[in-house]
């Protein structure tokens, strides 16, 4: 067994990166001790793993398998449009609050009422909280799901209702579209789902086959979008507690988090990036969800809506940089058709930024004049314009404001990405967080099994390199 690299580190450290050089899966590992603690952290780089068949399909049956059961609390929670099992705080672990959900819920359901829904197709209904609420409308409604639990309860509900008898449901994953009519559907709705999805791939994958299934200016509604720019800052906030209690490993403790995270998460600028791709799809619009309540749903998600041509987008006649004094005044003396202010702090996550900067400076950064997002909506509504919020490309607790005063407006995001990036840099990849949970719990047992305990590191970070002449080299 190779041995450690002179000045490396002594005694247990030794031991610790001479054993992990030995796992067929390290190409290299350092292993040094936390500053305070004294606690042994060990940094391995990974051999590229080979990709493996099948990955997807086993990442999309673990959620089936925790969806079955869930669902099967349908009988014994609320009732149909009121169903909120299994939705909890990542914060606290507790059920969000019930005016909370509905508040979420309702927000949803009228942005696709804006979209004039009459024929939908909804994948992944889950337990109907959206479809009680819009079919009775609709000429026409769709549902699918991936778990036969929720179709069969979900069947004897819809055939109790005479206002729901034009739904028809089907028990299918969200990529097959078999024997659904192309360019059919005004409306197809994909609500809180994407986050179980195995990869990038796949979303662009269900989303191309989606855009196909659209009439002329129908639209796709991709809602309840985690957004990949915030995980750091979400992180720091969920875990808390642990990084007060031992605030030396804390940078490390948010990492981790971060690499082992399971589920997809997307940078906004995919969606104008998809959309550019999709023939017949005439803009992005992504947008902010509209909310009261600060929470995660609030804070840390969006809805996108592909839509498909013939479609009218937004070109601004005023573009201004945010300044929280002159807002109104441009509002109600310049009075412009339409105006994007930009660069406005978004003051839902303007505390967990600061917590992350703190994190990563040592520094608390100095307090800014953030607003709510639905200020942004009420100052345009006193002078007249209808508003519509969404990220902005100069930073990720940043968001652009679109005013107009005649009708709607259909958002196009600025986008700061760069052309022809692939789809995967806009993307976390939950298949690679699940084997790399996997790979640290196979690097304890191995560890365990040829090592004494206090040898054993007690934290493990997977990183892509490490500094030149440090750490094993390839074996």
């Amino acid at each position: 067994m190779p041995t450690s690299p002179t000045g490396l580190g002594t005694g247990t450290e030794s031991q610790a990166e001479a054993a992990l050089a030995g796992h067929p899966g390290v190409a290299r590992a350092r292993v040094t001790r936390e500053p305070g603690t004294g606690r042994l952290v060990a940094h391995v780089v990974p051999r590229d793993p080979v990709a493996e068949d099948g990955d997807d399909r086993k990442r999309v049956d673990e959620w089936q398998l925790i969806y079955e059961w869930v669902y099967g609390e349908l009988p014994e929670s609320g009732g149909l449009g009121e169903n909120f099992v299994g939705w909890h705080s990542t914060y606290t672990g507790l059920p969000i609050e019930l005016a909370q959900m509905r508040e979420w819920r309702d927000a949803t359901v009228e942005r696709i009422k804006s979209l004039n829904p009459r024929r939908v197709l909804e994948i992944g209904v889950g337990t109907g909280l959206l479809m009680a609420k819009l079919a009775p409308s609709c000429e026409e409604y769709v549902a699918t799901d991936f778990s036969a639990t929720v179709v069969e309860t979900l069947t004897g509900q819809v055939a109790e209702d005479p206002a729901l008898a034009h739904v028809t449901l089907h028990n299918r994953e969200a990529t097959d579209f078999s024997d659904l009519p192309d360019q059919h559907f005004d409306t197809v709705v994909i609500n809180s789902v994407i986050q179980y999805f195995p990869d990038i791939g796949y979303l662009a994958d269900v989303l191309r086959q989606a855009a196909a299934l659209l009439a002329p200016g129908g639209a796709v509604f991709v809602g309840d979008v985690r957004n990949l720019r915030l995980l750091r800052a979400f992180r720091t906030a969920v875990l808390a507690e642990e990084i007060a209690a031992a605030p030396e490993t804390a940078r490390e403790l948010v990492e981790n988090s971060v690499l082992e995270e399971k589920e997809l998460l997307v940078d906004p600028d995919f969606f104008p990036a998809l959309a550019a791709t999709l023939p017949g799809i005439a803009a992005a619009d992504v947008r902010l969800k509209r909310a009261h309540h600060h929470n995660e749903l609030s804070r840390h998600r969006y809805d996108a809506v592909l839509r498909k041509e013939p479609a009218e987008t937004v070109e601004p006649a005023l573009t201004a940089a945010w300044d929280p004094g002159a807002l109104e005044t441009l509002l109600s003396d310049v009075r412009p058709a339409s105006a994007r202010i930009t660069g406005v702090p978004n003051g839902r996550v303007a505390r967990e930024l600061a917590e992350l900067a703190k994190l990563d400076t040592g520094r608390t950064p100095a307090a800014v004049t953030a607003p709510d997002p639905e200020d942004l909506h009420e100052i345009g509504k006193r002078r007249g314009y209808q508003a519509a919020v969404t990220w902005s490309a100069e930073g990720p607790g940043l968001v652009d404001v679109v005013y107009t005063r005649d009708g709607e407006p259909v958002v196009v995001p600025a986008s700061a990405a760069t052309p022809g990036l692939p789809f995967t840099a806009y993307a976390n990849a939950p298949s690679r967080a699940a084997k790399t949970s996997s790979f640290v719990a196979e690097l304890r047992a191995y560890l365990a099994a040829r090592l004494p305990a206090e040898a054993i590191p007690h934290a493990f970070t997977t990183v892509e390199d490490l500094p030149e002449g440090t750490g094993h080299a390839d074996h």
